[in-house]
């Protein structure tokens, strides 16, 4: 987390968040720390989301040996604006109830794949973890934007706990660039635009 933009926003909180103790300000801090919770959560969802479009697009290069053709066409239809339907983030509305697994996601990329994934998060347990948190993360970021996200009573975590669930999320997307990108040899270091 040190040194990422997630990072950053977490030590400015924590730093305004110290001021106001030391202040004496319990009110502002408490304020800071409801709204802060959701601007955390959407933070970490919007990173995850372009971290997970970042890979797919590399893969995309890598596969098609950097076909401009194709990328452009994978951006432009598969990619751009579908994010969301890639995973079963969870029941709609219920905030306690995120996804449980990344299984539609693995099966985009046909059954070999699938099975290959689902046999990875079977053998290591973080990694289940890990999937566990990403999809509560973007679970929760679906209900606050979809709820009113200014009145929602977003009182379920702590920000300790969304810290946490960063951290095993993390685990996940590792997971996911080294599957589809890192074992290739063709990546360039660019992304064809």
């Amino acid at each position: 987390m040190n040194g990422s933009v997630i990072g950053k926003l977490y030590n400015d909180f924590t730093d305004i968040s110290t001021y106001l103790l030391q202040e004496n300000q319990i009110t502002f801090n408490s304020d800071l720390e409801r709204y802060f919770k959701k601007i955390f959560i959407l933070s970490i969802a919007s990173q995850f989301e372009h971290q997970i479009h970042d890979i797919l697009m590399r893969f995309t290069q890598n596969a098609s040996s950097n076909s401009f053709e194709l990328v452009s066409f994978v951006r432009k239809k598969a990619i751009s604006m579908n994010y969301h339907t890639f995973f079963n983030w969870g029941d709609k509305n219920e905030i306690d109830k995120p996804g449980k697994n990344a299984n539609s996601f693995f099966a985009l990329f046909g059954d070999e794949f699938k099975k290959s994934a689902e046999a990875d998060v079977k053998e290591d347990i973080n990694l289940n973890e890990g999937i566990r948190a990403f999809l509560e993360l973007g679970h929760i970021r679906n209900i606050l934007v979809h709820s009113n996200f200014a009145a929602y009573p977003f009182e379920n975590k702590t920000i300790e706990e969304i810290v946490a669930l960063y951290k095993q999320a993390e685990l996940f997307i590792q997971y996911i660039e080294q599957k589809l990108v890192s074992k290739n040899s063709n990546w360039n270091g660019k992304i064809i635009t």
